[in-house]
């Protein structure tokens, strides 16, 4: 089994109007300068979060914004270097700490809206909808190998320690290696940005702690870039000194820090795609708690 099932989804974002004072506090910080223009950007972030409070109550997280028409044809986006992703994550985990908490119980639905633009296959780009268990007993106690049910992961979260260096390790142990060439660093970073992708249910102050142990990680990289459905993203990625290396990427509303989707973007050109393009880029429409599958927030 794969450490992620991919549900290759994405979150919406805010306007973009609603975006513009953050995209300058963002670079001021890139610069080094902890302005009080990023203070009062983190202040608005943490009104956005404080927004959606009864959405998240009510296990639904559908966040507003516009632009997800661009999906079938996206292909390459532009990308504003921001320099080292440790002070942005550090201020990500504050946020989503003050942030809304999302339960489940035994016998609930996690609901997932995606698309996926995917350069290497014929099949024509579009949306999909998933359902899956919060509480399965096939993808637990390592039945399902290295992948978890809902359930699991929030159990994995809520006993998490404070340690950075300590939920580094156990994240380690929850998404294990799967290939004997990834190092430590590598191992780690997915290990911890799969847990994002899949923190369908969480206590807020639990999740962001996994914000603060990825600041850690050395080489751990972050972008301004547009995501497939056209929306402003934050991308965290690890560095590689490859040039040729393709980027796998993490994206993040800048509104709430919470996880709006993946890209895999070419560092060098192909037959079907030229470098900078995002050869596979997945995009969340919206998650949400359902009492029964098929049912729709």
């Amino acid at each position: 089994m794969t450490a992620v099932r991919e549900l290759r989804a994405d979150t919406p974002l805010p306007p973009r109007e609603r975006l513009v004072p953050g995209r300058e506090a963002l670079l001021e910080a890139a610069r080094g300068r902890r302005s009080r223009g990023l203070r009062d950007w983190r202040l608005a972030a943490v009104g956005a979060a404080a927004a959606i409070t009864l959405a998240a109550v009510l296990g639904t997280q559908v966040l507003g914004g516009e632009g997800s028409e661009t999906l079938p044809g996206a292909r390459s986006t532009y990308f504003l270097e921001l320099g080292s992703a440790k002070d942005l994550l550090t201020d990500a985990a504050d946020v989503v700490a003050a942030g809304p908490s999302v339960t489940a119980r035994d016998g609930q639905w996690i609901y997932v809206k995606s698309g996926e633009v995917n350069l290497t296959d014929d099949s024509r780009p579009g949306t999909s909808e998933t359902w899956m268990k919060y509480a399965d007993p096939s993808m637990e106690d390592g039945k399902a190998g290295d992948d978890h049910s809902p359930r699991e992961e929030y159990a994995f979260l809520k006993a998490l320690p404070d340690d950075p260096k300590k939920v580094r390790a156990k994240a380690r142990a929850f998404f294990y290696a799967t290939d004997k060439s990834e190092t430590r660093t590598e191992h780690e970073y997915r290990a911890l940005t799969a847990v994002l992708s899949r923190a369908y249910a969480y206590d807020a102050e639990d999740l962001a702690k996994v914000y603060r142990a990825l600041a850690t990680i050395p080489g751990v990289r972050a972008a301004q870039v547009q995501d497939a459905a056209g929306r402003d993203a934050i991308a965290v990625y690890l560095r590689n000194e490859d040039p040729t290396a393709n980027r796998d990427e993490l994206l993040l509303d800048p509104g709430t820090y919470l996880y709006s989707g993946h890209r895999w973007v070419a560092r060098s050109a192909g037959e079907q795609w030229k470098k900078g393009d995002a050869v596979i880029s997945g995009v969340r429409l919206a998650v949400a708690v359902v009492d029964r599958k098929d049912e729709r927030p």
